[in-house]
């Protein structure tokens, strides 16, 4: 048997921006047992970064269409803006959501990457809380939850040092003589 209002009685509120109050490692275990095996299976699916073609739960298509449209919006403006010769080409989805796709438009005109980052992930809270609804914690509630929590563990791995090894990785990987010398140790 479910138990959906249980299991958020016992979270943690969560913001964006917030440090993470439990990994998600954590907040999975804490779901089994307490959804059942398809809510878990759903779950599984939204946290996924693929498409969902064979999951049927309601909140986690829409959410996933939702992510083929921010990926449309973000592919067109990058499309107009390499210039008249670039074709792009809309993937089909379920259900257009004017405000959403504003509010990733309105992320794409940031031109500081860090800020056009922010507000697309705050554009992912709207929607989940949209999509989950007001009232008690049902199972789009956890589903809501977990993919803020997961919004949050990544804004948490991000710092200024792993940002500059990750570039540090990219150059050396580019370099030659780095790779070559990789190869000798």
């Amino acid at each position: 048997m479910s138990s959906p209002s249980y299991l958020m009685a016992s979270l943690p509120m969560i913001e964006m921006g917030d440090v993470p109050p439990l990994s998600m490692e954590e907040f999975r275990h804490r779901c089994i047992g307490v959804l059942s095996d398809s809510e878990i299976s759903a779950l599984d699916a939204l946290l996924d970064d693929g498409e969902c073609e064979e999951c049927d739960d309601e909140f986690v298509r829409a959410y996933k269409a939702h992510e083929i449209q921010m990926k449309n919006v973000s592919g067109r403006l990058r499309a107009a803006a390499w210039g008249p010769d670039v074709r792009f080409t809309d993937k089909s989805f379920p259900g257009y959501d004017v405000t959403f796709a504003k509010m990733i438009q309105d992320a794409f005109a940031k031109s500081n990457p860090m800020e056009k980052e922010q507000d697309i992930d705050k554009a992912r809270f709207w929607l989940v809380d949209c999509l989950a609804g007001v009232g008690e914690g049902t199972v789009k509630h956890v589903y809501a939850y977990a993919i803020k929590l997961k919004i949050c563990e990544r804004w948490a791995r991000l710092s200024e040092s792993a940002g500059d090894a990750a570039v540090l990785n990219v150059i050396n990987a580019n370099d030659p003589a780095y790779a070559a010398q990789a190869e000798q140790e």
